[in-house]
């Protein structure tokens, strides 16, 4: 679903990412790992087009995305999850999620995927007249998924779901994750908690200062002895 090869990106004379080189298979999830500061965010970016890469090209679907506008790149249908949610506070729940639909102009599908959405979270159900500043870290990070979903994206890219959520929070919204892949949507995850990444992970790649240096089926990396070491702490 997604091809990368060789990707570049430099901010100034600074080199972020050098040579990364990692595809996603359709109806999976695939996690990138590694490190703050490894460059992950960065190649999210890149991937969507908010920053240009120095070289390097990127596919999604068959098609060369690189070069495209961030709007194109969401018509096609990928959508990304930012780190730290960027939510729109003074909105409520629903008004949030229904931002997420606006290029679809068909109001019978933006119903079905606010129902879905809800079905996912049903704490947002209760709760979606609710002004999105007074929720929680974890419902916050609710709305931002179910913004997402409510493009009806191929591929959805997430960064960072975990950060700054309790343990509990945590199960629920990577459970939550679960289901989105099996409903059909293709995930590639970027995370910090290694853990948690490989148990819901089919497969994964391992950033380390803007080069990924490993790669593999997830319960192989959980085994692997410098994962352990690095990221376990086992």
């Amino acid at each position: 679903m997604l091809r990368v090869e060789g990707l570049s990106v430099s901010y100034g004379d600074a080199r972020v990412l050098e040579g990364i080189s990692f595809q996603v298979k359709p109806g999976a999830m695939t996690c990138i790992l590694g490190p703050n500061g490894a460059g992950k965010t960065t190649l999210l970016r890149s991937i969507t087009g908010i920053i240009p890469s120095v070289v390097g090209k990127v596919w999604f679907l068959d098609q060369e995305i690189q070069g495209k506008k961030t709007h194109q790149i969401v018509e096609l249908g990928m959508t990304m999850i930012p780190e730290g949610r960027r939510l729109w506070a003074p909105l409520s729940i629903q008004e949030n999620l229904e931002l997420g639909a606006y290029r679809i102009s068909d109001q019978r599908i933006v119903k079905e995927r606010l129902s879905w959405v809800y079905d996912l979270f049903p704490h947002l159900a209760e709760r979606k007249g609710q002004l999105c500043g007074t929720l929680s870290g974890g419902e916050q990070q609710m709305v931002s998924i179910g913004r997402g979903l409510m493009a009806s994206p191929k591929l959805m890219m997430m960064d960072e779901p975990s950060l700054g959520l309790a343990p509990l929070i945590v199960r629920e919204v990577f459970e939550a994750i679960k289901k989105i892949v099996l409903a059909g949507t293709t995930v590639l995850l970027i995370e910090q908690n290694t853990k948690v990444a490989l148990s819901a992970a089919q497969y994964g790649y391992v950033l380390e200062r803007g080069a990924i240096v490993m790669e593999g089926e997830a319960a192989a990396l959980q085994e692997d002895v410098h994962i352990k070491q690095a990221y376990l702490g086992l």
